[in-house]
């Protein structure tokens, strides 16, 4: 996925806040596939996966990243990441 942000001098995410929440979302997306290899091969998984995960939001600066650019690359990682996360499950 393109990480290449717009910056806007406008409102937009705070940089460090947005690359934070990524890196996060990205390590469970992770950890979420390794559990569910692990648990197709019949080994031992982290069961703490099926908890649910609270992101907090992501602060506001001037400049920031583009807000619609973000928004949109975040619903495509949490959307992977809930998928995941159901197949586990399952």
């Amino acid at each position: 996925m393109n990480k290449a942000f717009k910056i806007t001098f406008e409102l937009g995410y705070d940089q460090a806040d947005t690359l934070i929440q990524i890196r996060q979302l990205e390590s469970r997306r992770e950890q979420l596939i390794k559990a569910i290899k692990d648990k197709g091969e019949g080994r031992a998984y982290d069961m703490l996966l099926l908890q649910p995960a609270f992101f907090p939001a992501i602060k506001k600066s001037k400049p920031g990243y583009d807000v619609g650019q973000v928004d949109s690359f975040i619903y495509s990682l949490k959307q992977e990441v809930r998928d995941l996360e159901l197949r586990l499950l399952g």
